[in-house]
């Protein structure tokens, strides 16, 4: 479907753009992007309960979403990097919002799940292009990178508040009012971007990938399928066997189409920049424990606690306040030292986290359960705005609808994952052992994910004195952008 200009706006008239305007909205559209993957989690027991759904159903709700908001990010890339960020964006914020309606007032979980792979299909379309307006309209590097670090905050601030705000909203009105919640951010993103925001330019020649498009497709589904059904008839059984099947030969059919069509979506040679290729792993290995943990989280304190929303909501506290907290520190480590130093640290800390949660169970009391959740945050907010800086400055500014795309590509797909494999884990109904493997595997991705980041800046000396505190660019050895 073609996407239709919107009206010039002010932006449009030659008159320089509020930056302070342009920061605001696209950290708006992000934070409510990465709350509806956060807020739907207080609500799951409520929902099953009152549409009827056994923990795979619950775990389509949030997997229904976050897959085809993974699948389409690369594609959304292209079309704001061939259309204009603008009108893409636009256009997403308006699917995302009027979806959130449809899912308030879904009779019926199949109904919720279609709403709600609706809602992902506007949030793909938002998040690659929000952060592309970003980048084009503020050119000064000190300003841009704090302004990028400011978006990113916002999108760990909506991890934070999901859990909190969720609980809140599920037990004083009910789970629908859940998605209420979008409608403000909605109807006043698309006021003021049409108003203030300024187009990026187009790169004509990029087009849609249709090919490459269906097998990202085919690969996420049949990957979360295999997962979510081998925790419900176990890993030896035929479908998710077939499943997996699926799954490698849609991804072998991928990497061949991209080598030899056109206008691949993804670029293979990118992933011969060290940075490039490091960062999409590390956001991928980041969002599998970090999702994953919130997802068992927020069953294991309703169903082993046996605790209300509001009450589950607040236990999240220390590890929310963490993120936000984290985030300032990564930033200004990120600024005075480069991007090597928060990712790699701060997946190291997260995973110290993780590690003490399995340790001390959720069932624990809640001053010494706090300690691990806390540092799980802090750890976890400390690498965020280094990712995204890192992902912009591996590639050329023409190309960076597609570089964002693929790293929140990658950590959709890790959040897929991390929802799928830890709530296998889980179990059904919920143990205390379950929630102690899950904690555990969380462990060893955020470790591995600072595993990476650590081999990465050996090889391209991504610690920014390199090349200065404020110039967050990637080198490798010959002194060339990577």
């Amino acid at each position: 479907m073609p996407i239709k200009q919107p009206p010039a706006g002010p932006a449009a008239t030659g008159r320089p753009p509020n930056e302070t305007i342009t920061v605001l909205t696209t950290s708006s559209a992000f934070f409510m992007i990465i709350l509806d993957t956060s807020i739907v989690n207080l609500a799951l027991p409520s929902i099953g309960t009152e549409l009827g759904s056994d923990l795979v159903g619950l775990q389509w709700i949030v997997d229904g979403y976050a897959l085809v908001f993974a699948s389409l990010l690369l594609s959304a890339g292209s079309l704001a990097d061939r259309y204009g960020a603008k009108r893409v964006f636009m256009t997403g914020l308006a699917i995302f919002t009027v979806a959130s309606v449809l899912c308030g007032v879904s009779p019926t979980m199949s109904a919720l799940r279609i709403f709600r792979i609706l809602q992902g299909v506007g949030a793909a379309l938002m998040l690659p292009t929000s952060l592309a307006l970003l980048n084009h309209a503020i050119a000064e590097p000190d300003r841009r990178t704090r302004a990028i670090a400011a978006w990113a905050s916002a999108g760990a601030l909506g991890i934070a508040l999901g859990p909190v705000l969720g609980g809140a909203l599920v037990e004083t009105f009910g789970w629908r009012s859940i998605f209420a919640v979008n409608l403000p951010v909605g109807f006043a993103g698309l006021w003021l971007t049409w108003r203030y925001l300024p187009e990026s330019p187009r790169t004509a020649a990029r087009s849609v990938d249709p090919i490459g498009q269906g097998l990202v497709i085919a690969a996420l589904a049949a990957l979360t399928y295999a997962l979510i059904d081998a925790g419900r008839t176990g890993a030896t059984t035929a479908t998710p066997l077939i499943a997996a099947s699926v799954f490698l030969v849609s991804t072998a059919g991928f990497v061949v189409a991209e080598s030899v069509v056109h206008q691949p979506m993804l670029p293979l040679g990118l992933f011969r920049r060290a940075a490039f290729s490091s960062t999409a792993i590390v956001g991928l290995l980041h969002n599998v424990a970090i999702f994953g943990m919130i997802f068992v989280l927020s069953i294991a304190f309703q169903k082993l606690r046996g605790i209300e929303p509001l009450m589950a909501g607040l236990l999240f506290l220390p590890m929310t306040g963490a993120l936000a907290l984290g985030t300032r520190v990564g930033s200004r480590v990120l600024r005075s030292y480069g991007a090597a130093w928060p990712l790699v640290g701060g997946h190291l800390v997260a995973s110290l986290g993780a590690l003490s949660l399995a340790a001390v169970g959720v069932e624990a009391h809640t001053a010494i359960l706090a300690v691990p959740l806390f540092v799980i945050g802090l750890g976890a907010g400390m690498t965020t705005p280094a990712m995204s800086v890192s992902i912009l400055n591996s590639v050329d500014p023409g190309q960076s609808g597609l570089a964002s795309g693929l790293l929140n590509g990658a950590r959709q797909t890790g959040g897929v994952i991390g929802v799928a494999l830890l709530g296998a884990l889980l179990g059904e109904p919920a143990t205390l052992a379950g929630t102690r493997s899950a904690f555990l595997v969380a462990a060893g991705s955020l470790a591995l994910a600072g595993v990476v980041a650590l081999s990465a800046s050996r090889q391209t000396r991504l610690v920014g004195a390199a090349a200065g505190p404020l110039d967050i660019s990637v080198h490798d050895k010959r002194g060339t952008r990577a």
